[in-house]
C-alpha cells in the first residue's frame, strides 16, 4: 500500500502561528481557508500553492481528527497566553499528529543526532524510504520537510548543501506545556506506550529541552503508569 505523505510543501513558521490564531477565533473552515488565501497572497502568488500550503496547515490546526480534539483544544487554550518560543511546542506537537511523514523525519533526525554532531538530507530520505517507499514524491516531500525545519530555527545549514547542524535546544517550557508536549508526543507514535524515564528523550522531541520530573508525569491525569517486571514503569495515554 502506498502511504500518502501529506506534509509536501514548506511552511514558514509565522504561517503556523496564522492558522493557529484563527483557530482559536474560527470554527468554520470555509473562513480559516479563507483567511489563510488571503494571507499568503504574497507569498505564494500560484493560486494551486496557496490551496496546497493551505491544506497542510489546516490539517495541523483546524481539520484535527476527533481523537485529538481535545489536545487542539487545549493547545489553543494555551496559544493566547504564551511567546513565540512557546509556540513552537505546540506547532510541533500538532504536526507530528496531523502527519506521520512528518513524525518519521523527526524521528530519524533525532536519532541521527544522537550519533552525530549533523545531518544531512540524503540519510534522511534513505531511511525515510524504507518506509514510504524510493518515489520522487517521497524526495521532494522530505526537501520541503527539511527547509520548513531550517525556517523554524530547529535547524541550521552548512557549508555543504543538503547537510545540517542541529540549534540549541529551546529552553524548557512550563510544566502544563510540556505534559502537553508529551501526550502529543506519545499520541503521535506508532505504539502509544513508552517506557516513563525515557519519555522526555523520544527522538522525535529532538529539538526541546525537556525536564519535566517523572513526580509530575506520575501526577498528571492525562497518563497512566504500569509496573512491568521489578523496576520498569511504561506510561501510556488516559482513555476517556
Amino acid at each position: 500500500m502506498i502511504l500518502n505523505v501529506g506534509f509536501d510543501r514548506r511552511v514558514k513558521l509565522e504561517w503556523l502561528d496564522a492558522a493557529a490564531w484563527k483557530a482559536a477565533t474560527e470554527t468554520d473552515i470555509a473562513e480559516v481557508r479563507k483567511y489563510l488565501d488571503d494571507f499568503l497572497q504574497s507569498e505564494c502568488r500560484s493560486r494551486e500553492a496557496r490551496r496546497k500550503t493551505i491544506t497542510v496547515l489546516t490539517r495541523i490546526w483546524v481539520r484535527v481528527p476527533q481523537k485529538y480534539r481535545s489536545l487542539q483544544k487545549r493547545a489553543l487554550r494555551i496559544l493566547t497566553e504564551v511567546g513565540p518560543d512557546t509556540r513552537l511546542w505546540l506547532h510541533w506537537g500538532m504536526t507530528l499528529l496531523a502527519y506521520p511523514f512528518f513524525r518519521d523525519i523527526a524521528n530519524i533526525t533525532g536519532r541521527l543526532l544522537t550519533l552525530q554532531n549533523e545531518v544531512s538530507l540524503e540519510q534522511i530520505y534513505r531511511r525515510l524510504a524504507e518506509r514510504w517507499g524510493e518515489r520522487s514524491t517521497v524526495r521532494r516531500a522530505s526537501q520541503r520537510v527539511v527547509r520548513s525545519l531550517v525556517d523554524w530555527g530547529v535547524l541550521q545549514d552548512t557549508a555543504a548543501k543538503g547537510v545540517y547542524f542541529p540549534t540549541v535546544r529551546r529552553s524548557p517550557a512550563s510544566d502544563s506545556v510540556q505534559l502537553w508536549f508529551l501526550e502529543a508526543l506519545l499520541c503521535s507514535e506508532s505504539a502509544p506506550i513508552a517506557i516513563l524515564q525515557q519519555l522526555p528523550q523520544l527522538p522525535s522531541a529532538f529539538p526541546f529541552h525537556l525536564d519535566i520530573s517523572v513526580a509530575a508525569i506520575r501526577q498528571s491525569k492525562q497518563f497512566e503508569i504500569q509496573r512491568q517486571g521489578l523496576d520498569l514503569d511504561m506510561v501510556t495515554i488516559v482513555h476517556r
